[in-house]
């Protein structure tokens, strides 16, 4: 699924590139399956997903582009966002994108030369108590930084989950 999102959103008109990436990648998964190495499908999967958080993020980071917490921030704040914030917000996405790629390195390392139990424990665990741990030191830090713009954590929650990114892809 996540190589059928990914070369559907490609920016390329090329229908054999595209028609190309899904055949190999269909290749891949099959040749790996049969030669009984299915749990590598699965435990590439966190991979697969953090290395398109990092290429989201990191791309928003570009010139020109908004970066992606600046645009989280714009939604949940009721009014547009100074420049401090801006500064802020990018600041925070250069966070997210550096914890991003930790979890990808360890969760490479952990794939490569650990026992499935412990990149479960890492894959199942640890990315999200990463996650949660970056996500509520912002959250609070945040809190003390713009004490005018507080809000509680249920609000930030539910204004969050209806932000909608623009240009992410």
């Amino acid at each position: 699924m996540a190589v059928f999102f990914l070369t559907y959103s490609l920016k390329t008109k090329s229908y054999t590139l595209k028609v190309s990436i899904i055949a190999f990648a269909t290749s891949a998964a099959f040749f790996i399956v049969m030669c009984n190495k299915g749990q590598a499908l699965i435990q590439s999967t966190p991979i697969l997903v953090l290395l398109t958080l990092l290429y989201i993020f990191s791309k928003s980071l570009l010139s020109g582009n908004v970066p992606v917490i600046t645009q989280f921030a714009d939604c949940i704040d009721n009014k547009p966002l100074n420049a401090n914030k801006k500064k802020y917000t990018r600041t925070v996405t250069v966070i997210w994108v550096v914890g991003f790629m930790y979890m990808l390195v360890q969760n490479v390392v952990v794939f490569i030369w650990f026992s499935i139990e412990t990149w479960s424990w890492v894959s199942n665990f640890g990315n999200y108590a990463i996650l949660t741990l970056i996500m509520l030191i912002e959250f609070l830090y945040r809190n003390i930084k713009f004490k005018d713009d507080k809000i509680s954590f249920k609000v930030f929650i539910i204004r969050l989950s209806r932000c909608r990114l623009k240009n992410s892809l």
